[in-house]
């Protein structure tokens, strides 16, 4: 059951990742993000044309945010299996992990603050909302650089004959945290590559974060694996004595 469960687990990273872009991409339509440079009428009336659709989008993508919980728990067992139950690293891990979920989620109750009712309002008020929403959004580089830091960390205090995961895991994850490190230049630029709608503070990033989820999913079945055998492995062992004499 204990692997079962966790098998199910690493599936909810991918599937973060697929219901979070059907609603924010193909419902909501904010893949690409409105520009930081539009006025506040041109916010508004962005959300009032769209109001609908952009809600209904939310909605899915949050639902699909908390998939990062689960995500984030088998991660961690198996990275006890490298320091023990103990961990620190594991824990690091598994906090970080679960504060995305929450990173991703108040941003996008933000905008759907700024959807509610952009014609009954202030166009400022809803520009200031879908401020509020998208700075957070792409900028959140903290939880998820430090969640991908301790699993590398990990993977390379993994001394054992057998690693739980392999070397080039620590190396990626690295590389990711060096490429999702330039979001959190969105509180100053309004245009260009580092604006919230900018190829080093969105695109790459995105890409980067969605890659990660996908590429992480085969080590950690790997490992699923490897745990399965050496439980097998010990059950045999156990049960070796107990076979009659002279067999």
């Amino acid at each position: 059951m204990n692997l079962r469960m966790q098998r199910l687990c690493v599936w909810c990273g991918p599937g973060l990742i697929l219901i979070f872009m059907i609603g924010f991409l193909f419902v909501a339509g904010l893949v690409p993000p409105p520009s930081p440079n539009l006025g506040a009428s041109e916010v508004a009336r962005f959300y009032t044309e769209h109001q609908t659709r952009i809600q209904i989008g939310l909605i899915i993508s949050m639902i699909g945010s908390g998939l990062a919980f689960p995500w984030a728990a088998v991660i961690s067992v198996q990275m006890r299996r490298i320091e023990g139950r103990r961990s620190p690293l594991a824990a690091i891990q598994l906090t970080a992990g679960g504060v995305l979920c929450l990173l991703l989620v108040f941003p996008m109750f933000a905008l759907s603050a700024a959807a509610y009712r952009p014609a009954d309002r202030s166009p400022e008020i809803t520009q200031a909302l879908n401020d509020l929403g998208w700075l957070p959004l792409v900028g959140f580089v903290a939880p998820p650089v430090v969640q991908v830091i301790a699993i590398a960390l990990a993977v390379f205090s993994d001394k054992s004959a057998e690693p739980v995961f392999p070397r080039w895991v620590g190396y990626f994850s690295l590389w990711c945290a060096i490429l999702l490190a330039p979001g959190i230049l969105v509180i100053v630029f309004h245009t260009g590559p580092f604006a919230w709608n900018g190829i080093f503070a969105f695109w790459l990033p995105l890409t980067v974060l969605g890659t990660w989820f996908f590429v992480m999913t085969v080590p950690l079945l790997q490992a699923i694996k490897q745990q399965e055998r050496e439980q097998e492995s010990k059950q045999s062992a156990a049960s070796a004595p107990l076979s009659p004499a002279g067999t």
